[in-house]
């Protein structure tokens, strides 16, 4: 993509991640919540960790951190970032602008004891760069959250409701189709799991809101250190 960064910006005021958080809808904010609550759990925060977020949004997910020594967020957009800064925070807060698929030196030149990234790798160009990326930040023994949308799924539930005429009715601000124009790529965990090749070990799958239900996939990992 010749200008990824004036996209980028363009699909982030278009299409604000920060409404879903807030969504008057309670099917939509329930399962919001149960993402947030679980990347937060698997994490397993310390009180003298290091943590970074890899795409952070609107800092909806930084703000629910309590514990922790310091606290990294990093975003491309401008909009986003603006946004994350208006919230308020339990630990001290760094923000950087930033591109997931090659981080800024200030982040390389740090290693983090919690790393996480949700709702990212779909709307990036090489999903697998960012993983580089991690890795390069990450510690022996650091966690790893990856968080992604089971978008097939998601597709399938959608055209059954479209089919008996009631997805309007339940959700009528969200696209048809999971993988609108912001979506670059169409996740799933197989697709995970092939990008992460050798480089991690996954210790733990969660799905989002339950494991019969797995609209969203939570994912822990490690380096693998081979």
């Amino acid at each position: 993509m010749k200008n990824f960064e004036v996209w980028n910006e363009e699909m982030a005021k278009k299409y604000n991640p920060d409404k879903y958080h807030r969504s008057s809808n309670l099917i939509v904010k329930f399962i919001e919540n149960k993402r947030v609550l679980e990347i937060i759990k698997q994490l397993n925060l310390k009180n003298n960790d290091k943590i970074i977020e890899i795409g952070c949004g609107a800092g909806n997910i930084m703000e629910r951190i309590k514990t922790g020594k310091e606290l990294w967020g990093m975003d491309l957009s401008d909009f986003m970032i603006e946004l994350s800064k208006k919230r308020k925070y339990h630990i001290p807060v760094k923000f950087i602008k930033g591109n997931a698929e090659n981080l800024p030196e200030e982040i390389v030149n740090n290693k983090f004891d919690k790393i996480y990234c949700s709702e990212v790798l779909e709307h990036v160009e090489d999903p697998a760069k960012v993983f580089g990326e991690i890795k390069k930040i990450s510690k022996n023994d650091s966690i790893i959250v990856v968080s992604i949308p089971n978008e097939k799924l998601i597709n399938q539930i959608k055209k059954i409701l479209q089919k008996v005429k009631i997805f309007n009715f339940l959700f009528p601000n969200i696209s048809k189709k999971m993988d609108d124009e912001w979506h670059l790529h169409c996740f799933d965990l197989k697709g995970l799991k092939e990008i992460i090749s050798r480089d991690f070990v996954i210790n733990n799958i969660q799905g989002i809101p339950y494991n019969w239900l797995p609209l969203r996939y939570v994912i822990k990992m490690n380096r693998s250190n081979i």
